[in-house]
């Protein structure tokens, strides 16, 4: 019997990287060793990219799970959309076509981990601006999970090395970012981030909380957030028995947790978080989500369009996307 953790792979935007780094992935010497994959996507479009990495791998439709084989050479791939012309689309071009496919699939791969049909998913880089011009309002993989498990929140936490950046907000404005870090709204992601760590294997995980303005606002002098709202919910956090600590400016913030003095950074918006992971290991950094009723990695890069079809996109996010999914869905503690 076989005792991998399944995990569901999709393909992202077939004009983008997505295919490519995927077909990469699943090339790699001993990747197959530590999961099951079931790509979700298009068989033709998976063979182009092998074609394009000079891979002998093959594609291999499947009705679903538990129709896998291990035919050697052969990738199991489950296809729920009209996977017509797609393999032809010019690579690096913003298309409807592909922006609905690729929506699809990754709403297929999640309704597949809510059934328990597969143990987590890893995912490719989707075109908001194709997902958009396909007619759909939830256009980033955030968005379109949250609506199909119906939870109130999902939070994004990148991960690099021992560097986990959870975030408040991810595709704000400044501006609208800053007015959304409430004393409620830090309090819930504080709650949210101690749930996911403690049904992780790490029961009490001490987490840091980015100050928002400069020098944490200097008792007020360049910002009033940290007294009026997060510093509150931090100890509003410690009266509940969370071991969070803050707000630290993040200019000290993201060193201390770099060098193993937090499980977790709390950052109050996107490039907070982003840029101390991707200058610390951004080309094996990936993503997940909390708040999810399962596990979703993904890369920790967008679509490419710039180096598409080209063949030399770097493979090493989704093959570590792919490790942490089975990791996690193997043991249920993070790694």
């Amino acid at each position: 019997m076989d005792r991998r953790p399944r995990i569901g792979v999709t393909l992202g935007d077939p004009a983008g990287v997505g295919p490519e780094v995927v077909a990469k992935a699943l090339a790699h010497e001993g990747l197959r060793a530590d999961a099951a994959p079931l790509v979700i996507g298009s068989p033709a479009v998976l063979d182009r990219a092998f074609r394009l990495i000079g891979s002998p791998l093959r594609a291999r439709s499947a009705d679903g799970p538990g129709d896998e084989t291990d035919e050697p050479g052969r990738i199991n791939v489950l296809s729920p959309h009209n996977d017509a012309g797609l393999d032809a689309l010019p690579y690096g071009e913003t298309s409807p076509l592909a922006g609905a496919a690729a929506v699809e699939w990754a709403a297929t791969a999640a309704r597949l981990a809510i059934a328990g049909d597969v143990d987590a998913i890893a995912t490719a880089p989707i075109s908001k601006e194709a997902a958009r011009l396909a007619g759909h309002a939830d256009f980033g993989h955030q968005e379109i999970y949250q609506r199909i498990a119906e939870v109130p929140r999902v939070l994004t936490m990148l991960v690099a090395n021992r560097l986990n950046v959870v975030h408040l907000t991810t595709h704000q404005p400044l501006r609208a970012a800053a007015e959304f870090a409430t004393r409620e709204r830090v309090l819930e992601a504080l709650r949210l981030t101690r749930g996911f760590f403690a049904a992780h294997g790490v029961p009490h995980p001490r987490i840091g909380v980015a100050a928002l303005n400069p020098h944490g606002g200097e008792a007020g002098l360049i910002g009033t957030e940290e007294m009026t709202d997060i510093r509150p919910a931090v100890e509003d956090a410690n009266a509940e028995g969370i071991a969070a600590v803050g707000p630290v400016p993040s200019d000290s913030l993201f060193a201390q947790a770099v060098e193993g003095g937090y499980d977790a950074v709390l950052a109050m918006y996107h490039d907070q978080g982003h840029i101390p992971v991707k200058v610390h290991d951004w080309a094996s950094s990936i993503t997940l989500n909390i708040g999810l009723p399962f596990l979703r990695t993904s890369v920790d890069h967008g679509t490419a369009f710039d180096i598409a079809g080209k063949g030399v996109a770097d493979a090493t996010g989704m093959i570590a996307a792919i490790r942490y999914a089975a990791r996690v869905a193997a043991t249920g503690r993070l790694p």
